[in-house]
């Protein structure tokens, strides 16, 4: 049904429609039928579809996909080329899948340059050990992770090659604390700001940084340019920006595009100081608690900045959550994969740095937590199980 071929024609007017091949049948049909019928709605012509992250999707069938122009994606391949100072000499490693933006985009940056690009999944699975020969077989220069695949680089102990220059960070939030464990080991991350809309990276720390050890500032790249709203939340104009969304829904399949005058009002709060990103949160972090205020994504930050503090294996064994309360309106829970011993350490000290309304006030104990190819908790699929 669709190509499995890693090599997109970047300059027809083809479409493409590029889906997880392992999602139920049923769902993979719905959304690949959802995704024909909007670009001959609106007759679209070279373009690419990709699906979000769907962490907070009730359903893979309700993932919303989103429409780049190939023209999008060579846009924001040579704006990262140019801040990597990327040519034909480097080899890329690729363990991002090519149906997700950050895979799709290190193949288009290797085209315009004519680097080599290497797969490092196993079986079409990240596995660490697989990755880290790869690195030093291939002598790989570039590389994309997310924070879940240098969190199992860092619980390894494993040690950067020397052929490694540059490994851009993205697709969730990069605690300052395995930044610097990663650096100790010689890891030559580079924190990054993206999404799917925006056809990868917008903002990345610069080679430069590397030279430093304090966690670097996240500046704009060439092709993108962000504004704060009154609202407080980040707006970017981008010549790599998405044509639009298209989801299933209850009424129908549904398609639209949300930008005003050319500008994308994202989720995310945040600021922009002497050009660099300072990002706050997103709008559905923030809860309240009995009436007082307070950003969950800031408290999952404490809390696997304190588990990885005490055993590197805990973080990801641990997942904190809001959930709705009759008597408070919300309050937090906490799921575990722990004994109640190891749970109670964590609980314990991450109490110890927060406010009373944000203490842990119920802890699961289950066999598994739902994750996404990337390592993202399904927080949606998390909450029907609770």
């Amino acid at each position: 049904m669709v190509s499995n071929q890693n090599e997109l024609d970047l300059y027809s007017e083809k479409n493409e429609i590029l889906l997880n091949p392992r999602w139920p049948k049923e769902d993979y049909e719905k959304l690949w039928a959802l995704a024909s019928h909007v670009q001959e709605k609106r007759k679209l012509q070279g373009h690419v579809w990709i699906a979000t992250s769907g962490s907070t999707a009730d359903s893979v069938a309700g993932t919303k996909l989103v429409a780049l122009s190939k023209k999008a994606l060579l846009n924001s391949a040579h704006s990262v080329n140019k801040h990597l100072n990327s040519t034909s000499q480097d080899v890329w490693t690729q363990v991002l899948p090519h149906f997700h933006v950050g895979g799709l985009g290190i193949e288009v940056r290797a085209s315009l340059v004519g680097a080599r690009v290497v797969p490092s999944l196993k079986e079409q699975k990240w596995d660490v050990h697989h990755f880290y020969e790869t690195l030093n077989a291939e002598k790989c220069t570039l590389s994309a992770l997310v924070p879940t695949q240098v969190y199992d680089l860092v619980t390894h102990s494993y040690k950067a090659p020397s052929s490694m220059r540059a490994i851009v960070v993205g697709g969730g939030v990069f605690e300052v604390e395995l930044y610097k464990k990663a650096r100790a080991l010689g890891w030559p991350v580079l924190p990054s700001y993206g999404m799917t809309e925006t056809a990868s990276q917008i903002a990345t720390a610069t080679l430069q940084s590397l030279e430093q050890s304090e966690y670097p500032s996240v500046g704009l790249l060439s092709h993108a340019k962000v504004q704060r709203n009154a609202d407080g939340f980040l707006q970017i104009h981008a010549t790599s920006l998405f044509t639009c969304y298209a989801q299933n829904t209850t009424e129908g399949m549904k398609s639209w595009d949300p930008k005003t005058d050319g500008w994308f009002t994202t989720e995310d709060r945040g600021e922009i100081i002497d050009g660099a990103l300072h990002i706050q949160g997103r709008s559905k972090d923030y809860i309240k608690i009995g009436g007082e205020g307070t950003n969950v994504a800031r408290l999952r930050s404490l809390l696997e900045t304190t588990a990885l503090q005490m055993n590197p294996s805990w973080p990801a064994k641990l997942a904190l959550l809001d959930m709705p309360s009759d008597r408070l309106g919300s309050e937090i829970h906490l799921v575990s994969l722990l004994s109640a011993d190891d749970t109670e350490k964590v609980v314990q000290v991450y109490s110890e740095k927060v406010l009373p309304f944000e203490k842990v006030r119920k802890i699961y104990y289950i066999n598994e937590i739902p994750r996404s190819d990337l390592g993202k908790v399904l927080w949606g699929e998390l909450r029907k199980r609770l």
